[in-house]
């Protein structure tokens, strides 16, 4: 197979005041934890698009030897981040999955669940199926990591604002299919409370 990882990175932080994915956790910046959750998973390589006004990300995402992507215009939004992150990609790729690097909590299981899933969809067949696949959680809810076939970079290549790929499912609804994970759901971490029950959570475990 031939699956990218994508992971934005490039926000601006402006409800935390400060780049929030450089705020340390468990030892480490939280970006660095997104990052090394996608080791040992199958990517053909794995695409970190981080703001080119904030050199300390690129450095954080060297560590991993993975694809940088610089965003020079982090104010257009995540769609235009993915938009980036997808026209990097080589064809023929089969498949991209999105991680939101703002998720310190995301397991490395489910990232590697949702492309054994598209694989299993993949087995037997002459071409790679249409599908956008999510996550969800125990809880119920819905959210990355996202699996989309090739048959979406087109307009995955043409987002802007900041919906992200939003529109795209909404619009695709026929095509999309959930995995299931008994983990919580790892929640966005964009205000100084969010980091705050971060750590609250982890004194709690």
């Amino acid at each position: 197979m031939n699956i990218y990882g994508i992971v934005l990175a490039s926000g601006r932080s402006i409800r935390m005041g400060q780049p929030k994915l450089l705020l340390p956790w468990k030892g480490r910046p939280m970006l660095e934890h997104v990052l090394s959750k996608m080791k040992g998973i199958p990517f053909s390589d794995v695409k970190v698009v981080v703001s080119s006004q904030n050199p300390e990300l690129e450095k954080a995402a060297a560590k991993f030897a993975y694809s940088i992507v610089k965003n020079n215009t982090p104010e257009q939004g995540m769609g235009h981040s993915l938009s980036l992150a997808i026209q990097t990609l080589p064809m023929p790729s089969e498949a991209a999955v999105i991680v939101l690097g703002d998720q310190p909590t995301i397991a490395a299981e489910d990232i590697g669940r949702i492309c054994l899933a598209f694989k299993q969809l993949r087995a037997g067949q002459a071409a790679p199926p249409k599908v956008i696949m999510q996550m969800q959680y125990r809880d119920g809810r819905v959210g990355h990591p996202v699996l989309f076939s090739h048959h979406f970079f087109s307009e995955l290549r043409h987002l802007s604002g900041d919906k992200g790929g939003k529109e795209i499912i909404q619009r695709n609804a026929c095509s999309r299919s959930l995995c299931f994970s008994d983990n919580p759901y790892p929640n966005d971490i964009d205000t100084p409370d969010d980091y705050h029950q971060l750590w609250k959570g982890e004194e709690n475990e």
